[in-house]
């Protein structure tokens, strides 16, 4: 062995090798330092936020209530770009196929209430997204016209609604149309679901008298219940919401089945840096925490939901096991 050492070839040979060595190692600590490096830098550049419905609706409107104080925390600009189709599901997939860089944010209605719509999707729900954070709630109220159907209560509304033989109620969207026939159901009530394409629409409906009752997110029922022109019996979140605080609950009206909610969550792309899902986690929730967005929250009817990543992915995680029961009882077939 010593002979070998000794030999001018395998003496080169281990030179070769150590400074090999000594460089991956080099390489290694400067891709190390360089990763953490990004990390403190981060965002250095151009952020993309996608929402998934038009410019001015509810969401949309939550959506630059934050990226434009995502910009001014971050020091970057940050642009809202609107994919609009599929129940915001075109949005989802496009920031799922996106570069996992941290640079592409997806502002959404949270999947576990819009996915199970589909019997197939492009992506995968739950592995292709990194959860950031929850960062609204907003409930579902129901609605009367109190001029064609004259009542204060939901069981006021059930004994009406069980002497009529038809029985019409609206469905804007896959929420408003559980909700509708979770309570069918559960009051014993023949009901058919009249399916429209906007909110709007359907609650000039209600407005005209072709229907009997509608649930709707509280941004739209609010208004209308100030206004005069609807009446509001009551609310579909767990618990008694402050944005009208005279309205029960749907557990509280009797129908413990209708009680749920609808919010809204912040997400990259699976794989995205840690680091940068951590530090928009922050700048969210610091946010949140803000005044003017509580003040913000009142005016549009919506309650503060702030979730960390972590407790996000939990709480999606058995949000989708809760639709999904909630579709099968409301006989809500995927298309």
């Amino acid at each position: 062995m010593n002979d070998l050492l000794r030999d001018d070839r395998y003496g080169s040979h281990i030179a070769r090798l150590t400074n090999t060595c000594a460089a991956l190692i080099g390489a290694a600590l400067i891709l190390v330092a360089a990763t953490a490096a990004c990390a403190q830098d981060y965002p250095n550049r151009l952020i993309r936020a996608y929402m998934g419905f038009p410019a001015g609706t509810y969401l949309d409107i939550v959506t630059r209530h934050f990226t434009d104080r995502l910009a001014q925390l971050s020091g970057q600009t940050v642009i809202v770009e609107n994919k609009v189709g599929a129940s915001g599901m075109m949005a989802m997939e496009a920031g799922a196929r996106s570069k996992p860089d941290g640079y592409t944010l997806v502002f959404g209605p949270g999947l576990s209430a819009s996915a199970f719509q589909f019997k197939s999707l492009a992506f995968d729900p739950v592995k292709d997204f990194t959860r950031v954070a929850t960062i609204v709630a907003f409930p579902f109220i129901l609605l009367v016209n109190p001029r064609a159907t004259p009542v204060s209560s939901v069981a006021e509304l059930t004994q009406l609604l069980k002497t009529k033989s038809k029985v019409s109620y609206a469905a804007p969207n896959t929420p408003s149309l559980i909700a509708g026939a979770l309570f069918a159901k559960a009051e014993g009530i023949a009901a058919a679901a009249v399916q429209y394409k906007s909110t709007a629409d359907a609650v000039r409906d209600l407005n005209a008298g072709d229907l009997e009752y509608m649930f709707v997110d509280a941004g739209f029922a609010l208004a209308q219940i100030r206004e005069g022109r609807l009446r509001g019996l009551a609310v579909t979140l767990p618990q008694r919401t402050p944005n009208a605080p005279d309205l029960p609950t749907m557990i509280e009206a009797g129908v413990p089945d209708v009680s749920f909610f609808g919010w809204m969550g912040v997400y990259l792309p699976a794989g995205a840096p840690p680091e940068a899902a951590a530090k928009l986690a922050r700048w969210l929730e610091q946010i949140e925490n803000a005044e003017e967005t509580k003040a913000f929250f009142r005016r549009i009817g919506a309650d503060p939901f702030y979730k960390s990543p972590d407790e996000f992915t939990r709480f999606e995680a058995d949000e989708f096991k809760r639709w999904q029961e909630r579709a099968r009882l409301a006989n809500v077939e995927a298309q």
